[in-house]
This record gives structure tokens, C-alpha cells and sequence, in this order.
């Protein structure tokens, strides 16, 4: 099965799920239970995009495993080498790739992927020096991609295009700033509503169909970019620490 097919999918329908919310409070007249059907679909939203990115987290290193255990030769990065697998996964009877995925899968369980440093964490480990993900080298072909918005980036694509030398750099620094500061945002509000039902102070928030579909818009635009990425920077990934052409499509495809 292809690297993180399933991850998407379930993303996908996640996220569905979660419009699927907006559109229900939508019609509804202004007041707390279309508030809070918002509240359920923002929730939502976050909730699909850290189980696609935990997920991806499992399928990744499951591969990378199989991957070693198909060619032992290969030497692989000590924090791989020295992951905590849980006995239990180990001795499993599942066959080949299957008992690494448990393996990998309960090494996230009780994760929470809801920051851009903690997807940095996990997920720059398997990209090449100058396609990490979100950092100011590789931050300006999301600028330019189409589905870029300017309150991700602080700066239109049209704007970046114009941008020559330092004043590029300059930024795709703020851009990365940006961007961390519009996630932590997003998930913080989750954190709210889940923890002290929207009031982190004392008042309740104000919440709008609009701010949700934004949330939406740029949750979907994160994992379309991450999955894109690394669906290319794990093989990648794995002819750099030598293994076969064979091992790689074995366990990427």
C-alpha cells in the first residue's frame, strides 16, 4: 500500500465530517447551539488533522523498520535504532510489515501532534536538509502554491514573487513566524473548547461560520503540503541510508 494512503483518507473523511458540522449550524439561528456546533466542527477539524499526522508518524516508521528488517546490513539513524518498541509488539505473530505498524502505532498513542515544532520533531528526521517541512528554506514554494492564503503567510503569492535577494529571505522568515503563530491559534482553541468549554479567561468566545471554514481552509492546506512532501522525501529518505531499490518498493508501495 502506498506511504500515508490510508492516513489521508482518514483525513479526508475527517475533515469531511467536520464541514459536514459547518454546514448543519450554518442555517440555524444565531445562538448557543449553533455556537457550539461550530465549536463541535473547529474541534473536529483540529481532531482530523492530528490523527492524520499521528498516523503518518506510525506508517513511517513502520516502513523504515521493515525496511531494516528486510536488510539488516543497513545501518539506520540512532532514533530509529533506539526506539522503546513495546515487547508485546515485537513477539506478535503478525506477519512482516504488519507487526511494525503496531509496533510504531503504540509508540504515538497517547501523542498529541498539535504544534508545527512537534511536527517538525517527528517528521524532519525523514526529509533531505533542504526540503524540511515547514522551515524558512522550504517555505516559499508553499507561498507560491496555489492554494496558499495571506493569512498563513502574512504575504500574497503575488507579493512573494516580487521579492529578489535579502527581501526573500526577510521573508520566508516572517512567513515562517507567520504561520506558526496562525497554528498555534488554531490549536489552542481546540485545547479551549475541549478544556474550559471555549472561556479561557471568563467570557466565552465568539465564534462564526467564517472563522471555522478558515480553520478548515488552512488545516487541509498543512497536511495536503506535508503529505505531498513526504510522500516524495521518504524514499528518498531510504536510498540516502542505502538500502536496495527493491526494499524501497517493497516497503513504499
Amino acid at each position: 500500500m502506498p506511504i500515508l494512503i490510508t492516513a489521508k483518507r482518514h483525513f479526508d473523511e475527517d475533515l469531511g465530517r467536520s464541514r459536514g458540522l459547518l454546514g448543519h449550524a450554518r442555517p440555524l439561528g444565531v445562538g448557543p447551539l449553533r455556537d457550539d456546533i461550530l465549536r463541535a466542527a473547529w474541534m473536529m477539524a483540529v481532531g482530523a488533522c492530528d490523527a492524520f499526522f499521528c498516523d503518518a508518524y506510525a506508517d513511517l516508521v513502520s516502513r523504515a523498520l521493515r525496511a531494516k528488517d528486510l536488510e539488516p546490513r543497513v545501518e539506520i539513524p540512532d532514533r530509529l535504532a533506539n526506539l522503546r518498541i513495546p515487547a508485546i509488539a515485537v513477539i506478535r505473530q503478525a506477519a512482516g510489515g504488519w507487526r511494525w505498524r503496531m509496533a510504531a502505532r503504540e509508540l504515538i498513542e497517547d501523542e498529541s501532534v498539535l504544534s508545527l515544532q512537534k511536527i517538525r520533531e517527528l517528521f524532519n528526521q525523514f526529509c533531505r536538509p533542504n526540503s524540511k517541512l515547514v522551515t524558512a528554506r522550504a517555505i516559499e514554494t508553499w507561498i507560491l502554491h496555489r492554494d496558499a492564503k495571506h493569512r498563513l503567510f502574512g504575504i500574497s503569492t503575488t507579493d512573494s514573487r516580487k521579492l529578489t535577494g535579502p527581501q526573500r529571505s526577510t521573508a520566508r522568515e516572517l512567513a515562517v513566524a507567520k504561520i506558526n503563530s496562525r497554528f498555534d491559534t488554531i490549536f489552542q482553541r481546540r485545547h479551549d473548547c475541549i478544556h474550559n468549554c471555549d472561556r479561557p479567561k471568563i467570557a466565552l468566545l465568539a465564534i462564526s461560520d467564517t472563522s471555522v471554514n478558515k480553520v478548515m481552509e488552512d488545516v487541509k492546506f498543512l497536511v495536503d503540503r506535508c503529505h505531498e512532501a513526504l510522500s516524495i522525501e521518504f524514499s528518498a529518505y531510504l536510498t540516502e541510508l542505502g538500502f536496495s531499490g527493491q526494499t524501497r518498493n517493497r516497503v513504499c508501495m
